[in-house]
């Protein structure tokens, strides 16, 4: 390895900006070094630039480098490609790309004691689940990536993370348990840039909850002290739109524009625009306030196309499926050499019987049914690992294939019930709950509120209906029969005031579809 890749290692973490100038130097020879070396190199340079807070390009780096360690033995170095790749995703707002990225790098990082590199991962999920409004789960990435940086030693960055499990509160207008979180930041550290920024979400907290007065306090506190990132136009914004709510307007104009002076992400830069906008039409600017809304319906544009993306948790589910349903068929397949091996042993073993022991025949029909008490065992064990699958239903089907062809009638009436209990949680309401109210926009938790006293088996059938179970399987996973089914959905019917089960039909559709 040349002696530059050794000495940007070396001092990577103490001085990241003196190793960039290292791997700056030697760019334009970069392609002269060997696969090995320039696939090292492209991840060190992604790792210095991603350090020293520079957008992290030209992507070919680290594209190479990920190819490269792909088809190698270093999953370490593999995950640290994904982790630097999803970064670049997630600067492009493109998160549903983003977090497949972080999810590769997690089942990567074997050793898990890259407690620096788990935390950024776990927190920048985080943030995409705080913009997609998955309060409960961003703050659960949170306190994950505040414990690696704890054990990691970086106790300023873990308390960031506090900052941001305190966000998630105050987005649910928990305005006292929000403050909690941010006093318990200010209280770790004497850090002045994260007191600035412990200052900022104290204020924004107190203007969400309509205390203005306390609000300006820590506001103008907070840009007293130092910023980076969108901390300084978020603060700017938020004196912005305070003003503007207390008829202040000429103050709420001034800092909007100075908050679209400083890095800002398209949510600040948006509102910054309706403010703009509105105080120009109450100026009688009808001219101006048109090149206002048309930023700001620019930004608007921008960030429906992000919302539009497939939301983090649904996507961890499926990864977590998939790798599920690949260690399982791994599993299969080896069950698949082993049985022959099993089932030859056995008749070798009845071959040597019968010729040692030709007189005996009671013994050898013990022997036999021995053998096929455990070639029933066997495929008891293959039923069993098949069931077992939480992959998608209709893998999970055709997984299943074969033994379903040569089962009795109630064998598959139970493989059905496991399986779509595998793949559903049928049986844990919870789970269930929570993986139909990510794939079908919240449909139980709409349910459950606007009509109190629809039964949870009521709710299981909706979502049936939704998944195109087709309908023998629901009358045996609901255990009904044909008029019990019926009856229930005349019952749903008037539950919800409708006129017809044909209303339910389209209301549960137009449900999942956010009509």
């Amino acid at each position: 390895m040349p002696n530059e890749i050794k000495n940007a290692e070396r001092i990577m973490d103490s001085d990241p900006d003196s190793a960039l100038h290292i791997l700056q130097h030697m760019h334009t020879n970069s392609m002269m070094l060997s696969s090995s070396d320039r696939a090292f190199y492209g991840l060190l340079y992604f790792q210095a630039l991603d350090k020293n807070k520079l957008t992290l390009q030209p992507d070919s780096l680290i594209n190479y480098s990920l190819n490269y360690y792909q088809h190698s033995n270093d999953r370490s170095r593999l995950a640290l490609c994904y982790f630097y790749k999803a970064r670049i995703y997630k600067n492009a707002q493109e998160y549903d790309q983003a977090t497949e990225l972080y999810l590769k790098a997690l089942d990567n990082n074997q050793d898990k004691k890259n407690f620096t590199m788990l935390g950024e991962i776990y927190a920048d999920m985080g943030y995409i689940c705080f913009l997609q409004d998955e309060y409960k789960d961003s703050r659960e990435k949170y306190q994950l990536a505040a414990d690696c940086f704890n054990r990691g030693g970086k106790f300023v960055d873990a308390s960031y993370k506090l900052l941001d499990i305190g966000r998630t509160y105050y987005a649910e207008k928990k305005y006292k348990t929000a403050q909690q979180y941010f006093r318990k930041a200010l209280l770790q550290t004497k850090d002045s840039i994260l007191c600035g920024a412990a200052f900022q979400e104290i204020g924004v907290n107190y203007y969400y909850a309509k205390q203005y007065d306390s609000a300006q306090y820590y506001l103008r506190k907070s840009m007293q002290s130092p910023s980076t990132g969108f901390n300084y136009a978020i603060r700017c914004y938020t004196l912005a739109d305070l003003y503007y709510n207390i008829e202040k307007f000429d103050s709420a104009y001034l800092y909007a524009s100075v908050a679209l002076k400083h890095p800002s992400n398209f949510y600040t830069r948006r509102e910054c625009y309706r403010i703009l906008a509105n105080t120009e039409y109450l100026k009688g600017d009808f001219k101006q306030m048109a090149y206002f809304m048309t930023h700001f319906q620019s930004f608007t544009d921008s960030i429906r196309r992000i919302e539009s993306q497939t939301k983090t948790t649904v996507l961890e589910n499926v990864h977590n499926t998939s790798q599920a349903a690949g260690k399982t068929k791994q599993y299969l397949l080896l069950l698949g050499w082993i049985l022959p091996i099993i089932i030859l042993i056995s008749f070798l073993l009845v071959y040597r019987l019968r010729y040692r022991n030709k007189g005996k025949e009671q013994e050898l029909q013990q022997v036999e049914q021995k053998l096929s008490q455990n070639r029933s065992l066997l495929n008891e064990k293959q039923s069993l690992l098949k069931s077992g699958l939480i992959q998608k239903i209709e893998e999970a089907k055709s997984l299943q294939a074969s033994v379903y062809k040569i089962s009795t009638p109630a064998q598959r009436e139970a493989i059905d019930k496991e399986l779509y209990n595998n793949c559903l949680h049928i049986n844990d309401w919870s789970k269930f709950s929570s993986l139909m109210n990510h794939t079908f926009n919240n449909l139980i938790n709409f349910l459950e509120n606007k009509y109190p006293d629809i039964t949870h088996k009521e709710i299981t059938w909706c979502c049936f209906f939704l998944l195109d179970i087709p309908t023998p399987k629901v009358l045996l996973l609901l255990d009904y029969k044909q008029d019990s089914l019926y009856k229930m959905k005349q019952r749903l019917v008037q539950k919800m005031n409708l006129k017809s089960a044909i209303e339910i039909d389209n209301m549960l559709k137009e449900i999942t579809e956010g009509k």
